[in-house]
């Protein structure tokens, strides 16, 4: 099982930046487009935005040079002694009450087995990237986020406890997020050490840990230490129990930037075995597709350029018996988007795993909003909308050892940048 351990973060110094910190924090890399790049880097001249994704032609080694400079002039404390967070945040629907709870701390780092699991896919560009990044500060700078499973809720009362030393922050959709101070408790750590976890959100961020961690034990010097002797040998994670949490996920639909016109058409012209497809307003397909929700039938949405729009509805028998081609467990190959990427894009438009990985063929978005208009402006040939995977399927998918395609989930709120980094000094 996983050793779960308090530690000496880095954070802004209490006595300079009182009481909210929504001018310095900001989202993980990967949700950051170039004008919220901008947008945070005006917001304020301490923006954790200048560390984590920082502006300019050589980023990396922009954000060690700042690093350094924050630690030297008093803007970033190390903490006096190891310790946890309580870190919290609120949902779409009650955005200014965090309800959902989770423990800040770090996971000792292991290959993906039994104690730790992966659920989906990653890609290279951003794992080079955050490498790149890693070597350059030696600190992580954002936590993943690790769900565990338990149902007795051991822990729970102190998860949800009163907090100590509290500092806030809103984030781009007007969620607040509270991180505060949670005395190490053996109870806890022995309660957090023995679940399983299951990655949720930093797949690219764990992978890196794990490739600097290597590099740092092919230094001689190093070699032989104990696992978890070497600040290298850990992971920043916020650990949140999915059995008592309402995490939410959103769906991220898929944007077809390449495929032939002709195979394109031929998903709603002709006859198919697998599939039906039902004529819907644009406008309304959204909402006919969550009406599909949860009752096991495979659906997306499909928005074409002349405007017209379908609910692809599947046949369940039919898609069955293709995906036991594909190998896997049940878990993985009933799930949308393994159908998806399987027999929609694979089969019928001839955009295979190497084509996806290349992003030259396939973009995302969350918003189906965006979806219809980057469809109707020419910038996608078509768009494909999702429903969101569910909690229950990650674990189902991971606890079997599989991985499901790159973007299959999207947690919200994303976890804030800022309120604690992890230097990764010995």
């Amino acid at each position: 099982m996983p050793l779960v351990r308090p530690f000496r973060g880095l954070g802004y110094a209490p006595d300079r930046f009182r009481g909210d910190l929504t001018n310095l924090v900001c989202p993980p890399y990967d949700v950051i487009s170039s004008d919220l790049q901008a947008k945070l880097v005006a917001r304020h001249e301490r923006n954790a935005v200048r560390l984590e994704l920082p502006p300019g032609d050589d980023p990396h080694r922009s954000a060690a040079s700042t690093l350094t400079a924050w630690r030297a002039d008093g803007t970033l404390e190390l903490s006096a002694e190891p310790t946890l967070l309580a870190y919290r945040h609120g949902t779409t629907a009650s955005p200014d009450e965090p309800s959902v709870h989770g423990i800040l701390a770090r996971v000792l780092l292991e290959p993906f087995g039994d104690a730790v699991r992966a659920h989906e896919h990653t890609l290279p560009g951003p794992k080079a990237d955050r490498l790149a990044l890693l070597r350059a500060t030696r600190t992580q700078f954002s936590a993943i986020l690790a769900v565990y499973f338990d149902a007795s809720d051991a822990s729970g009362e102190t998860v949800r406890g009163a907090l100590v030393d509290a500092r806030e922050a809103g984030d781009e959709d007007g969620i607040r997020h509270v991180a505060a101070v949670l005395e190490p408790n053996d109870e806890l750590l022995d309660d957090l050490s023995r679940q399983r976890l299951f990655l949720a959100d930093g797949h690219h961020r764990y992978e890196t840990a794990l490739a600097y961690q290597a590099e740092v034990r092919a230094d001689p010097r190093w070699t032989d230490a104990p696992a978890g002797a070497l600040a290298a040998d850990w992971v920043m994670a916020v650990l949140v129990n999915g059995a008592v949490e309402e995490l939410e996920i959103l769906p991220t639909h898929r944007l077809i930037r390449r495929a032939d016109a002709d195979a394109l058409r031929s998903l709603v012209r002709d006859a198919d075995p697998l599939w039906q497809a039902i004529p819907v307003d644009p406008a309304l397909l959204a909402q006919r597709l969550d009406g599909v929700n949860g009752t096991g039938t495979p659906a997306f949405g499909l928005l074409l350029p002349d405007g017209a729009g379908y609910l692809l509805i599947g046949d369940p028998d039919a898609i069955a018996d293709r995906m036991r081609r594909e190998g896997g467990s049940p878990a993985l190959r009933g799930l949308d988007l393994a159908i998806l990427h399987a027999a929609l894009l694979r089969d019928r438009l001839g955009i295979d795993d190497a084509r996806v990985a290349g992003g030259e063929w396939l973009a995302y978005t969350r918003s189906e909003a965006e979806a219809r208009a980057a469809v109707a402006r020419g910038e996608a040939q078509a768009a494909i909308l999702v429903r969101p995977t569910r909690l229950p399927q990650l674990a189902d998918v991971a606890t079997a050892g599989d991985v499901m395609p790159q973007k299959s989930t999207y947690f919200h709120p994303k976890l804030l940048t800022g309120f604690v980094f992890n230097p990764l000094e010995d």
